[in-house]
């Protein structure tokens, strides 16, 4: 756990509200380096009685921290000091595989399942195939230091599953499976952003609250032709990833 020996004296009969105070006190334990990225930081309990405040204060003042990034609940585990956000720029023409290797992080990935699916609508359109017919899903865990970070669910054309590179599922950057593909050279991306709120499985999986604030990544590959190969939906923890766009 992290460091409780710096104590922070309440002023009762300031007009700044107790809950922004005991806000600056958990913050400049993080920026100063008191509590490092990970840390286990005291639960409401403790802080409840080390201050004397009531729960609804401490509880506004830690979902103010979360909110902005600094702190992480974990289902289950309690608060941490939020890592440093990993940030994926596609100009950069390098794999969040590779950024994350250069800044020290162990990357990875878990295979959670994979096989044939009837493709739903929303799948069906960008693969161009009809509604309901046979495509590929695999459904893998995307790791920073054995840590979930992200979800991936990519669809493949049914004549595409036999390319799938099984060892590379496990390995290296999201489309590495499919390098041996020679539909793969001159192949081109277009990807969709939005915000969205974690659902119960994602929650589970990512080690967040259900609702919690998500980055939602679609992809679609084509070849030089244009015909689709790949349709990925991504979606990554908000508090660990940024995407950024332009220089």
């Amino acid at each position: 756990m992290a460091n409780k020996n710096h104590t922070l004296t309440l002023d009762r009969n300031s007009p700044v509200p107790l809950h922004h105070q005991l806000k600056e006190y958990l913050y400049e334990q993080i920026v100063r380096g008191h509590w490092r990225p990970n840390d286990l930081i005291p639960s409401e309990q403790e802080l409840q009685e080390q201050f004397g405040l009531s729960r609804i204060t401490v509880r506004r003042a830690l979902s103010d921290l979360v909110n902005e990034g600094l702190l992480v609940r974990e289902r289950g585990r309690g608060t941490f000091v939020a890592p440093p956000k990993l940030t994926h720029s596609p100009q950069a023409r390098r794999s969040l595989t590779d950024y994350m290797l250069q800044q020290g992080i162990r990357p990875g990935w878990q295979v959670l399942d994979r096989g044939f699916v009837e493709a739903p609508a929303e799948v069906a359109e960008p693969l161009e195939v009809p509604a309901g017919s046979p495509v590929y899903c695999i459904r893998r865990l995307r790791l920073a230091d054995d840590q979930p970070i992200g979800v991936h669910t990519a669809y493949l054309r049914a004549d595409l599953a036999d390319a799938v590179d099984e060892a590379a599922l496990l390995e290296g950057g999201s489309l590495h499976y499919l390098s041996r593909l020679p539909q793969m050279m001159n192949a081109r991306a277009i990807r969709t952003i939005e915000a969205v709120a974690a659902t119960e499985v994602e929650a589970r999986l990512l080690h967040v609250m259900p609702g919690s604030p998500i980055l939602q990544i679609t992809r679609v590959v084509a070849d030089a032709q244009g015909r689709p190969l790949e349709y990925l939906q991504a979606r990554y923890r908000g508090d660990r990833f940024k995407y950024q766009i332009g220089d």
